[in-house]
């Protein structure tokens, strides 16, 4: 009985995480092991442990980013609780027995944030042959610290669902000053509910166009194709975000397609979302001097890749995974166009089919639902 409660479980939470956030791991694979030669692979991560577990400035820096995925991890129970049509959880896991019901929780958290501890744990294996025996032990504390002190956040979500944490404070704060335009909805969502979220996704595109910026640098000139590639897979990490949109357009903006206005306006509303949403990445693009012509050129790329995936959602039937192998698939193909120089060309193509999709499927939308398995 146990057993059938533990799987269930590991599905709802654990396989659920990691189906929703393919994208980010994608990038984050991509961020460590895409960039480097597969024949100094081993020789590059073993220098990296070292440098991190040799340097307390570095180790802290490497144990704030882990702190912020763990936060994430605890983030993505809670939310869980929360969702429509796992209320069930509620008396499911108050019916366990304390004793067990901790195991449960520290099943669940350690599966979401196992990522972490085996990338950890061989660290302080190499930290170790090199005599780094403190800053072994710092790593090993922080990292049970991070598997057992969320279990604390789970039973008391449990036993009080109704605590409002610093994000529904944030939330009533805002309701009360400000009148919110359509077009915000959504931002307003995702700082009040899911901020970790776009934290995450914001901090992994930092991260991917700095790595980008310094790698132009090493290679001793600028190159558009490069930073086009660069701001592809910041817009392939924005796919979690796509999800929660629709999932949040699903759930409270189901009524604005039945409202009396034109297709075009909806789909400027659409366009103006990303645009917002793709803003940071374009100001870090100019604060690193970027020519106007590579700037603008990536603009419209990214703008027309966010609209074109986007508007890929409105298909029926079309869940997180069917959606990243089309996702993958048309980065795939435009990402030989910018390297041949025809992302102008890949641009005009997919405005228009992202328009014409949107057109075509926008009207005859249905709220999505996930097939029960």
């Amino acid at each position: 009985m146990m057993g059938n409660v533990t799987a269930i479980l590991q599905k709802i939470f654990v396989r659920r995480f990691y189906i929703q956030n393919t994208l980010f791991f994608l990038v984050l694979f991509y961020l460590l092991f895409g960039v480097v030669d597969g024949g100094s692979l081993i020789s590059y991560h073993r220098s990296l442990m070292l440098g991190f577990m040799g340097n307390l400035y570095f180790l802290l820096l490497v144990l704030a980013l882990w702190a912020l995925y763990g936060m994430k991890c605890a983030g993505f129970v809670l939310k869980t609780f929360q969702t429509q049509g796992f209320e069930f959880l509620y008396p499911t896991l108050g019916s366990v027995e304390k004793p067990a019901r901790r195991r449960l929780w520290l099943l669940i958290h350690t599966g979401i944030y196992m990522p972490v501890l085996v990338y950890a744990g061989i660290a302080v294996a190499v930290g170790i042959t090199r005599g780094f025996w403190l800053a072994g032990l710092l790593v090993a504390v922080f990292n049970l610290l991070a598997c057992f002190l969320p279990l604390a956040l789970y039973e008391r979500k449990l036993h009080r669902p109704d605590v409002t944490f610093f994000t529904g404070y944030l939330q009533r704060w805002l309701n009360r000053r400000f009148v919110k335009l359509p077009g915000l909805y959504f931002f307003y969502e995702l700082f009040t509910n899911y901020p970790r979220r776009i934290l995450s996704v914001k901090l992994a595109c930092a991260g991917i166009l700095w790595l980008t910026f310094y790698l132009l640098r090493q290679t001793g000139g600028f190159d558009a194709r490069g930073l086009m590639l660069g701001g592809m897979l910041c817009v392939i990490a924005h796919g979690q975000l796509m999800m929660q949109h629709r999932a949040f357009d699903d759930t409270y903006l189901g009524f604005l397609r039945g409202l009396p206005q034109p297709l075009w306006r909806h789909y400027l509303r659409l366009a103006g979302i990303y645009l917002l949403l793709f803003l940071p990445e374009i100001v870090m693009m100019a604060a690193n001097k970027t020519p106007l012509s590579s700037l603008t050129g990536c603009f419209v790329l990214a703008a027309a890749m966010l609209l074109l995936f986007r508007s890929l959602l409105y298909f029926p039937k079309m869940n997180a995974e069917v959606h990243m192998r089309y996702v993958l698939l048309v980065s795939f193909v435009t990402l030989f166009m910018v390297l041949a120089g025809y992302e102008w060309l890949a641009a005009s193509v997919m405005v228009p089919a992202s328009a014409g999709l949107f057109f075509f499927l926008f009207p005859r939308y249905e709220t999505y639902v996930e097939p029960r398995s």
